[in-house]
């Protein structure tokens, strides 16, 4: 039973599922939160503005100029749906390094099994951070719940990043390279 279990949570199909699921829910969110973005109040990123405002008057100036242009409900939607995506994108992200990782031995098999448990601290990092903005977007935006976003927000950046942008495509490559050479 245990095996059955292993395979099924290491299969290729659930990769492929889990990534489809994360590209579309990602899609989704940026479709929802594409108003969310004021260039002239320099609010350039949209809902990552307000994961990341770092200060009580960053955080009151976002707030006050969704509010102001109707958008406070666009992003409420947005960070809802977001728990959604918190389930799904480290999930995937989890299950690539764990699958890269089997492809290894040595030092980089080690980081990838470390990843693949790391990465899956983005689930309690963004619902953290998703359950501050929601407080920010009820006007509690004091201190220091925008440090406590932004801290929060950056660590699943940073996860999110290493994974992503770091070992995931090494690994790949590392993998072509070893089958030409074969």
């Amino acid at each position: 039973m245990k095996d059955k279990i292993k395979q099924v949570l290491t299969s290729s199909w659930l990769l492929a599922a889990l990534c489809v699921l994360s590209a579309g829910l990602m899609w989704l969110l940026n479709v929802i939160g594409e108003p969310l973005t004021i260039r002239d109040a320099k609010i350039c990123w949209g809902i990552v503005d307000i994961e990341l405002p770092w200060t009580v008057e960053r955080a009151t100036f976002i707030v006050e100029k969704w509010s102001e242009a109707g958008l406070i409900e666009t992003a409420r939607l947005q960070t809802r749906l977001d728990f959604i995506f918190l389930c799904a994108y480290p999930a995937a992200l989890s299950l690539a390094c764990r699958k890269l990782a089997g492809s290894r031995e040595g030092f980089m098999a080690a980081v990838g099994i470390a990843l693949s448990w790391a990465v899956l601290f983005c689930i309690p990092l963004d619902a953290f951070e998703n359950i501050m903005i929601l407080n920010m977007l009820s006007g509690n935006y004091a201190f220091p719940i925008p440090i406590f976003t932004s801290i929060a927000a950056t660590l699943k950046f940073v996860l999110i990043a290493i994974s992503l942008l770091l070992y995931i495509p090494l690994m790949l490559v590392l993998m072509v390279v070893k089958k030409s050479m074969m």
